[in-house]
C-alpha cells in the first residue's frame, strides 16, 4: 500500500517542491506565476482536456448508472463548495465558484491510475476518463460562466438579468478551457478520431499541463506560505471526506456492480487537482485558499487513499 500511495503522490510533491525552491531562490521574475498560469489555462490544459475527452470511447459513455454515480459526487461537491463560499464565508460569486472547483476536482490524471489500477486492474482507468469528462464538459464550463457573471461591469454598461447571463455564457464559451474539451467530447461521440500526426502534435503541449501546473503551485506556495485556515479545513472536509462518501452512496443507491462501485468511490479519495489553484491564479481570486487546498489535500490524501483502498477491499 505504501508503494501505491507514493506512486500517486510523489510526482505531485516533487514537482511542486521544485517550484517552491525556484520561488524561494527568486529564479523567476515577479510575473512568473501569472505567466505560467496563463500558459496552463489558455493553452496546455485546454488541449490536454481536449485530447482526454476526444479519446473517450463512445461505449464508455453508455453506462448511465456509472456516469450518474460519478456526476452525483463531483457535481454535488462542486455545489456544496459554492454554498460554503457564499453562505458560510460570505464570499463573492467569483471566489465561491473557485472554492467549488477546489472542493470537487480530483487529481485523476496524476493520482488516479496508480490507485485505481492497484485496486481493480487496468479497467480502473475508466474512472479517470469519465471523471475528467464530467469535469471538463460540465463543471469547468459552469465555473467559467460563474466567473463571467461575477466579472466587473464596465461603467455605464449594466445589463438586464437575462442579458447578463447571455453575455456570461457567451464569454465562457469563447474560453479555450470550455470549447476545446466540449469539442473533444463531440468528436468522441461521433467516433471521429484526429489524424495520428495531429494527435501527436497536440499531445506535445497537452502533456506539459500537469507538470507546469504543479510547478506553478510550488511558486504560489513560495509567494504565499501555506496557512491552514477555516476555508482550507472546510474544503478538505468536502473534498477528501464528503466526496468519496457521496460517490460511494450514489454507487450503492444505483446498484453498480462491485468493481465499478470501487472505481467510483476511489475517484473521490484522491486529492484536489492542481488545475483549481492555477485557475484561481489566472482569475485573480481565491488564490491563496485554492493553492493551500491543493497542497493540504495532497498531504491529507495519504490517509484518505490508504483508508479508501482498505474500504474498497471490503466492497
Amino acid at each position: 500500500m505504501t508503494t501505491i500511495i507514493l506512486g500517486a503522490l510523489l510526482p505531485i510533491l516533487f514537482v511542486a517542491l521544485l517550484g517552491w525552491v525556484a520561488g524561494h531562490l527568486a529564479l523567476f521574475g515577479p510575473k512568473a506565476t501569472a505567466t505560467l498560469s496563463t500558459f496552463v489555462v489558455r493553452f496546455a490544459l485546454p488541449l490536454s482536456l481536449f485530447l482526454a475527452a476526444m479519446r473517450t470511447k463512445p461505449e464508455q459513455l453508455m453506462n448511465v448508472r456509472y456516469l450518474s454515480s460519478l456526476a452525483v459526487g463531483l457535481i454535488g461537491t462542486f455545489l456544496v463548495g459554492i454554498l460554503l463560499g457564499r453562505l458560510m464565508f460570505g464570499r463573492d460569486l467569483r471566489a465561491a465558484a473557485l472554492q467549488g472547483v477546489s472542493c470537487s476536482f480530483p487529481n485523476l490524471a496524476y493520482c488516479g491510475p496508480p490507485v485505481l489500477i492497484a485496486a481493480v486492474g487496468a479497467q480502473g482507468v475508466l474512472a479517470v476518463i469519465v471523471g475528467n469528462l464530467i469535469m471538463t464538459v460540465i463543471i469547468v464550463p459552469a465555473t467559467m460562466i460563474l466567473l463571467q457573471l461575477s466579472a466587473p461591469v464596465a461603467f455605464g454598461h449594466a445589463d438586464s438579468g437575462w442579458r447578463t447571463v447571455g453575455h456570461a455564457v457567451l464569454g465562457a464559451v469563447k474560453q479555450p478551457l470550455v470549447w476545446l474539451p466540449v469539442s473533444g467530447a463531440v468528436l468522441a461521440i461521433i467516433a471521429l478520431p484526429l489524424p495520428t500526426l495531429l494527435d501527436a502534435t497536440v499531445d506535445e503541449i497537452g502533456r506539459s499541463a500537469g507538470g507546469v501546473a504543479l510547478f506553478t503551485l510550488g511558486l504560489m506556495l513560495a509567494e504565499r506560505p501555506l496557512r491552514i485556515d477555516r476555508d482550507i479545513v472546510a474544503n478538505l472536509a468536502v473534498k477528501n471526506l464528503l466526496q468519496p462518501a457521496l460517490l460511494l452512496g450514489a454507487a450503492v443507491a444505483l446498484k453498480l456492480e462491485p468493481t465499478l462501485a470501487k472505481e467510483v468511490f476511489l475517484a473521490g479519495v484522491l486529492p484536489s487537482a492542481t488545475a483549481a489553484a492555477v485557475l484561481a491564479q489566472n482569475s485573480g481570486s481565491y488564490v491563496e485558499q485554492a493553492a493551500g487546498t491543493t497542497a493540504a489535500s495532497s498531504i491529507f490524501s495519504i490517509l484518505t487513499i490508504a483508508g479508501g483502498l482498505t474500504i474498497a477491499q471490503a466492497l
